[in-house]
């Protein structure tokens, strides 16, 4: 009795990049989808909390949508990444600020350091984000002095963040994401 083989049909997925997000306030998955717009074989996106180590090792590039948060990637962010090695990433993420602040060029180190660390970073791109303002109200109610303080006039500064990301900061990501995979 001869013993015959199954052929499975395994899909190629070397050249399928898949788009993942993690959000809070709706920026970094607005920010995947101007990505998907720029990305012709994709998957997603898809909510990082699904995201499985299965999906990583089927797959060699993906695009990370995340939110910036102390300084750095938010914590799913993080954690991904951590799981990720020999990949090639490219990151876009959004933070509260203007970008073209001390703390915006922190983010960016910060983030480059992490993506870079285990993968092949193909390229960052950070844009202004919203913050939930009912959230961060709170903190103005935190003594000064304490840990998580937030005073009146940051939490009036946090305001020029409604509206972000904007129609031109959504372009900017579909066009860096673009260029950032003909390095792929």
């Amino acid at each position: 009795m001869s013993t015959l083989k199954k052929e499975e049909n395994q899909p190629d997925l070397s050249k399928t990049v898949v788009i993942i997000f993690s959000t809070i306030t709706g920026n970094a998955y607005k920010l995947a989808a101007a990505a998907a717009e720029a990305v012709p074989d994709h998957v997603g996106p898809y909510n990082i909390r699904y995201i499985t180590d299965e999906v990583i090792e089927k797959f060699d590039t993906f695009v990370l949508s995340y939110w910036c948060n102390h300084g750095t990637a938010d914590d799913d962010t993080i954690n991904l990444i951590s799981r990720m090695h020999g990949k090639k990433l490219i990151v876009i993420g959004t933070l509260g600020v203007a970008v073209d602040t001390a703390h915006a060029k922190k983010v960016c180190e910060n983030v480059i350091a992490l993506a870079s660390e285990h993968n092949t970073l193909l390229g960052h791109y950070l844009c202004r984000g919203s913050i939930d303002l009912r959230r961060t109200f709170a903190r103005t109610r935190i003594p000064e002095g304490e840990r998580g303080h937030l005073s009146m006039e940051r939490f009036e500064k946090q305001k020029e963040s409604l509206g972000h990301p904007n129609a031109e900061e959504l372009t900017g990501a579909r066009e860096a994401v673009r260029e950032f995979l003909k390095k792929a």
